[in-house]
C-alpha cells in the first residue's frame, strides 16, 4: 500500500500544481446507462486521446482551441462524433448504441450540474469501512459536513442541526423518527446503498426546487436496471440482500433490498455493561413501468422495524486528567424497550414530450414510535488516590454517592401525505422548472418522562434531590402545508467560457401558524478552461414541523414561526493537470427568528419560541481525484463559527450547540499496483469539540467544550472473483466474491458524545463523559451476481 503512505504528499502536490490547458470530463455508457470500460475518446486531427476507466469515466486534458470535434468509439458499439464550440460547463454523458441495433443517432448530452451540488460515486459507499451504512459515512466526509458520533447516521452542515438537512429519494422528501434519543437506537437510515444509481449532495446554495430547510440536500435516485443481478452481504454487524432485473423488453424494471443490522457487538465496547438487544431491519422496493417511450410510472415502497432493548448491569468510567483521576461506578436495575416503525409508499407518473417533461407525485409516510424505560442507578464517585491504580476501588476516596431514576412512557404517531405536479421545459437556452405541492401532516403523541437525581453526602442534611428532563402532555396536531416554486436557468457563451444564470422563487404557507413565506434565490456560474467560479444566495426559511412546536415540558406552541436564514455562498473549482480537482467555498448566514434548542446525543429539544438571532460564517475546502485509476479519494477541511443571541438574557452572543470550529475529513482508496483484486480504504475524521453545559444552567451556561472527536476506520479486502489484472476469474458464477476485514476506530480513541452530571459531597457538579465505542474488528463477505 505504498500509495496510501504517500497520500498526504500527493494531496499537497495537487494543491500546488498549475496548468494552462483544458480538461474535458465525462462518462461513456450504453443505452441502458451501464458504463463502457475501455471506450476511446480522442480529438480529431490530433494525437490527443484517452480511454474510459472501468466506471466509464474519462478525463481528457488538452491545449487545443475551440471548436473541436471528439471521436468516441468502442468494439461492439457504433462510433460517434460530437463538436464542442466551448469548454463544457459540466461532465459529458455519452451514450453508445450496440452495433446490432439499426438506429439513427447516438445520444450525446451534457448534464449540467445543479448549482452547489457535488456528485458522489455511489459505489464508494459499498466499500467504506463504517459502523453505520456506507451512504452515511460518505456524506459525512463531504465538504462542510461535521459529526461527533459513529453510532448515528445524522450529520451537521455549516452550523445547522440534524433537522435542517433534507433527503430526497426519487424526488420524495424523506422524514426521520422523532423520539430517538441516542445514536445506538437509530438503526438503519433510509437510503439503501445497493439500490442507488446516483448521489448528489449540496452543503448550501441550492435552488428553489428544494424545500424550506436551512442547511443541506442529499438527492438520491434509485436504479432502473436492465438485467438480472443480485448481491448478498454479511458481517458481524448485520447483513443485506438485493435483487434487480427487468422484463417486457426492459419496459418493466424492479429492484428490491432487504437489510438487517445489530449493534450488539459494537455496543459491547462501551463503558456500560449489560444485555444489549438492538434489532433493526427494513425492506424496500422500487418498480417502474414504461408502456411507451413517453409515459413512465414508478412505485417506491419502504417499511422499517427498529427495536432497541437494553438491560444495563454496571458502568465504570474513569475520567479527568493525568494528575486528577476520578472514577464513576453505577449499578443498575430496570430496562429499556423502544420501538420505531416507519413506512412509505410513493408513486410517480412521468410524461416525456421531448423538450417538455411533466410529472405527478404522491406519497404517504407513516411512523409509530414508542419508548419505555425505568432505570434505577446507584452511583459512587471516587477520587483515585493512585493514578497508576485508578481502577482499584480500595485506593480511592469517595467524593460523591447517590442514586437516580429515569422514567419514560412516550408514544408518537405521525402521518404525512403529499401530492405534487410539476414540469421541466427546455426553451432555447432556458431550462424552466416548476412545481405545486400540497401536504397534510398529523402528529399525535403522549409524553410522560422525568429524571430524578438524588446526590447524598455523608449526613442526611447533605442530601440534594433534583428533578430534570420533566415533560408530560397529550398533543394532537394537524396542519396543511402548501408550496410552489418556479426556477429558470439561462446559458450564455461569453468569450471562451460559459455563463449559467439561475433565478428562482419559492412560496409556502402553513396553516398551523398562518405564515406565508416568500423565498427568492439566485445563482451564477462561469466556466472557462480549467476554472469554474460561482456564487449563489437567497432566503432559506425553515417552516416548523411538529417537533419545533413542542416545548421542553411537552406542551405545544402553535404560534412558532419559521426560522429565517439569508445566505450567500461564493466558490471556485480548479481542475489540475493531474486527475485532481480543488474546490473552495466561503459562506455567510444571517439567522433570524431562531428557535433555540439543546442537543443531548441525537435528541433535539426546542424552546418552541422564536427568541434569538444569530449567524454562521465559514470556509470549506476540498481536494479530490484518483490516486489510482477508477478509485476516487478526497480530503475536506472546514472552518466554522456560529453563534446566537437569545433575547433579553443579558449575555449576548454565545456559541450555538453546533459550533464545531474545525473539522478535517479524509477518504482514501487504494489497491496493489500489481494486483487489482486487493485493496484498502481509510477514513479519517478530526474535529474540535462542541459546546456543552450543566442541564440546570440553560442555554446560557453551555459554554464549556467537549474534547475533540477523532476517528479512523481501515478496511482491507480481497476479491476472489477477480484476477490480478482486474478481469473476471469465472465465466459462470459470482462476479464479486469479496472478503473484507475492517478495523473500526483504528487508534482506539475514547470519544465523548455527552455527559452524565452528578453532585459531589462538596456541592460541586461533575460532568462524567459518556464515551462512544472502542476499537473493534469486523469481518465482511460480499457475493454478487450479474450474469445468470
Amino acid at each position: 500500500m505504498s500509495r496510501l503512505a504517500a497520500t498526504l504528499a500527493a494531496l499537497l502536490i495537487a494543491l500546488c500544481a498549475t496548468a494552462q490547458n483544458h480538461a474535458i470530463r465525462g462518462i461513456v455508457t450504453d443505452t441502458q446507462g451501464r458504463p463502457i470500460e475501455g471506450a476511446t475518446i480522442g480529438i480529431e486531427g490530433t494525437t490527443t486521446g484517452t480511454a474510459a476507466d472501468k466506471r466509464g469515466q474519462f478525463q481528457l486534458s488538452h491545449n487545443h482551441t475551440f471548436p473541436l470535434t471528439l471521436g468516441v468509439g468502442c468494439i461492439g458499439f457504433e462510433p460517434t462524433k460530437m463538436t464542442l464550440t466551448a469548454a463544457p460547463d459540466s461532465d459529458l454523458v455519452i451514450r453508445l448504441r450496440p452495433r446490432t441495433e439499426q438506429l439513427d443517432d447516438v445520444s450525446v448530452s451534457a448534464n449540467r450540474r445543479r448549482e452547489g451540488f457535488e456528485q458522489i460515486d455511489p459505489r464508494t459507499a459499498l466499500d467504506v469501512a463504517t459502523v453505520g451504512t456506507g451512504i452515511d459515512a460518505v456524506v459525512r466526509s463531504q465538504m462542510g459536513v461535521a459529526h461527533n458520533s459513529e453510532l448515528s447516521s445524522q450529520y451537521r452542515v455549516r452550523g445547522g442541526n440534524f433537522d435542517e438537512n433534507m433527503v430526497y429519494v426519487n424526488g420524495i422528501e424523506i422524514l426521520r423518527p422523532m423520539l430517538i434519543r441516542a445514536g445506538e437506537q437509530e438503526g438503519l437510515s433510509f437510503v439503501n446503498p445497493d439500490m442507488v444509481a446516483s448521489l448528489s449532495f449540496s452543503s448550501g446554495g441550492f435552488d428553489a426546487s428544494y424545500a424550506d430547510k436551512m442547511s443541506s440536500v442529499l438527492d438520491v435516485e434509485y436504479k432502473r436496471p436492465d438485467s438480472l443481478a443480485a448481491t448478498i452481504r454479511g458481517s458481524l454487524l448485520g447483513g443485506s440482500a438485493h435483487l434487480e432485473g427487468s422484463a417486457l423488453g426492459r419496459r418493466l424494471t424492479h429492484i428490491s433490498g432487504l437489510r438487517f443490522k445489530s449493534n450488539r457487538y459494537i455496543l459491547g465496547s462501551t463503558d456500560t455493561e449489560g444485555d444489549y438487544d438492538p434489532r433493526f431491519a427494513d425492506l424496500q422496493t422500487f418498480i417502474t413501468f414504461a408502456p411507451n417511450n413517453r409515459l413512465s410510472v414508478g412505485l417506491l415502497g419502504y417499511y422499517a422495524q427498529n427495536r432497541y432493548r437494553f438491560r444495563p448491569d454496571v458502568r465504570q468510567t474513569t475520567f479527568g486528567t493525568i494528575s486528577d483521576v476520578k472514577q464513576l461506578q453505577i449499578y443498575f436495575e430496570g430496562e429499556e424497550d423502544d420501538s420505531y416503525q416507519t413506512g412509505l409508499v410513493a408513486a410517480n407518473v412521468g410524461l416525456d414530450l421531448g423538450r417538455h417533461r411533466l410529472s405527478l407525485n404522491a406519497s404517504v409516510y407513516g411512523s409509530r414510535e414508542s419508548e419505555s424505560f425505568d432505570i434505577l442507578g446507584e452511583y459512587w464517585l471516587q477520587q483515585a488516590a493512585d493514578v497508576q491504580s485508578a481502577t482499584a476501588v480500595d485506593q480511592s476516596v469517595g467524593i460523591g454517592v447517590g442514586g437516580y431514576h429515569e422514567h419514560a412512557r412516550n408514544e408518537l404517531f405521525g402521518r404525512v401525505w403529499a401530492a405534487s405536479v410539476g414540469g421541466r421545459h427546455s426553451l432555447g437556452r432556458h431550462r424552466l422548472g416548476w412545481e405545486i405541492k400540497v401536504q397534510d401532516e398529523r402528529f399525535a403523541d403522549h409524553i410522560d418522562q422525568w429524571q430524578r437525581l438524588d446526590s447524598a453526602g455523608f449526613t442526611p442534611s447533605a442530601s440534594v434531590q433534583m428533578m430534570s428532563n420533566f415533560a408530560a402532555g397529550e398533543n394532537d396536531q394537524r396542519q396543511q402545508r402548501t408550496s410552489a416554486y418556479v426556477n429558470d436557468e439561462w446559458l450564455l457563451d461569453i468569450g471562451s467560457g460559459r455563463l449559467t444564470l439561475g433565478a428562482g422563487l419559492r412560496l409556502s404557507h402553513l396553516t398551523q401558524n398562518q405564515q406565508t413565506l416568500v423565498s427568492p434565490r439566485l445563482a451564477a456560474r462561469y466556466t472557462a478552461g480549467r476554472w469554474t467560479w460561482r456564487a449563489s444566495g437567497g432566503r432559506y426559511a425553515q417552516a416548523p414541523l411538529y417537533r419545533e412546536f413542542r416545548r421542553p415540558d411537552g406542551t405545544t406552541n402553535s404560534r412558532v414561526r419559521a426560522q429565517d436564514s439569508w445566505q450567500i455562498v461564493v466558490g471556485a473549482d480548479h481542475f489540475f493537470r493531474s486527475p485532481f480537482k480543488f474546490t473552495a467555498e466561503a459562506y455567510y448566514k444571517s439567522l433570524r427568528r431562531l428557535n433555540p434548542y439543546t442537543i443531548d446525543n441525537v435528541r433535539i429539544v426546542y424552546a418552541a419560541h422564536n427568541c434569538a438571532s444569530g449567524y454562521a460564517v465559514g470556509l470549506d475546502m476540498k481536494v479530490n481525484g484518483e490516486l489510482v485509476p477508477g478509485t476516487e479519494s478526497w480530503a475536506c477541511l472546514s472552518l466554522l463559527r456560529t453563534a446566537e443571541d437569545i433575547d433579553a438574557d443579558g449575555v449576548g452572543f454565545i456559541p450555538r450547540p453546533t459550533d464545531q470550529r474545525v473539522s478535517l475529513a479524509i477518504h482514501l482508496q487504494d489497491h496493489l499496483p500489481t494486483n487489482l483484486s486487493v485493496g484498502a480504504t481509510l477514513d479519517l475524521f478530526l474535529a474540535t469539540g462542541l459546546p456543552f453545559g450543566p442541564p440546570s444552567g440553560g442555554r446560557q451556561a453551555a459554554t464549556f467544550r467537549m474534547p475533540g472527536y477523532r476517528r479512523a476506520d481501515l478496511g482491507l479486502f480481497k476479491d476472489f472473483a477477480l484476477r490480478p489484472d482486474g478481469s473476471l476469474r469465472f465465466r459462470r458464477g459470482p462476479s464479486q466474491l469479496r472478503l473484507g476485514i475492517e478495523v473500526l476506530n483504528l487508534f482506539d480513541f475514547a470519544n465523548t458524545i455527552s455527559h452524565f452530571w452528578v453532585q459531589g459531597t462538596d456541592s460541586r457538579q461533575y460532568a462524567v463523559p459518556n464515551y462512544l465505542t472502542a476499537r473493534r474488528i469486523n469481518a465482511k463477505l460480499t457475493v454478487g451476481f450479474d450474469r445468470f
